[in-house]
């Protein structure tokens, strides 16, 4: 942001915050195969404790399950940040352009 009273976007921030959240989309899903891999089952906990070593085992496909939609949305956030910054330069190539005209134009008539 410039001085008070001044508003903008930096779209160099947007892309930078993209950037961030691709990077922990990815690391994200990376902890949710890991822990979808260390899955346990009743097997594992001996016939006494078969429906605890079950309720393990759906615990850590929920918490892979719930890796896996943060991940998602993250992806998706830095989708719509690109797109956003990319929607914002193009309206500000166009405004300046607009204004450029608009000022030639005042020029050319003030040196009649």
């Amino acid at each position: 942001m410039g001085g008070s009273g001044d508003f903008g976007v930096r779209v160099s921030s947007l892309h930078a915050a993209a950037a961030t959240l691709r990077e922990n989309a990815t690391a994200l899903q990376e902890h949710s195969r890991a822990v979808q891999e260390h899955t346990i089952g009743g097997n594992a906990t001996g016939r006494d404790y078969t429906a605890q070593g079950k309720a393990i085992h759906q615990g850590f496909e929920q918490i892979a399950a719930c890796l896996r939609y943060w991940s998602e949305a993250s992806a998706a956030t830095a989708e719509v940040f690109d797109r956003a910054a990319g929607e914002y330069a193009r309206i500000d190539r166009e405004r300046a352009t607009s204004i450029s005209a608009t000022t030639a134009l005042a020029d050319s008539e003030v040196g009649r």
